[in-house]
């Protein structure tokens, strides 16, 4: 944690954050191979499969999935437990024929004006 506390100001000594490197810059590139190499070994994934790293915060991959992995005549299936879940299935839906095949048998309340209500 220090380091990477200490590297936040001043990655590997350049004077900038990582947060503040080209992403085309040869040491930001070398960054990734390591990163690919070492989540490979990790996950023990076979030279087939590809490793992706998407910019975008969590919602973004509601679409980004389906565009990116679904054929056009495909199917998903999503597990809903809730709000989140919900709007992924939604999302996915646009791109592809998409279904529900597992949920919570009680979501999590949402809140209206201060108080829960309960779906089921």
């Amino acid at each position: 944690m220090a380091k990477a506390r200490a590297e936040l100001d001043d990655w590997q000594g350049q004077g900038y954050s990582i947060l503040e490197t080209p992403f085309s810059s040869d040491r930001f590139a070398e960054l990734m191979v390591q990163a690919k190499m070492r989540l490979r070994a990790l996950l023990n994934l076979p030279p087939g499969y590809q490793i992706l790293f998407l910019q975008g915060g969590a919602s973004a991959q509601f679409s980004l999935i389906p565009l990116n992995l679904l054929p056009a005549s495909g199917k998903a299936g999503y597990v809903d437990t809730g709000h989140w879940s919900a709007r992924a299935l939604q999302e996915g839906a646009r791109y592809g024929k998409a279904h529900t095949f597992a949920s919570s048998p009680m979501r999590a309340p949402r809140r209206t004006w201060g108080r829960p209500v309960w779906s089921s």
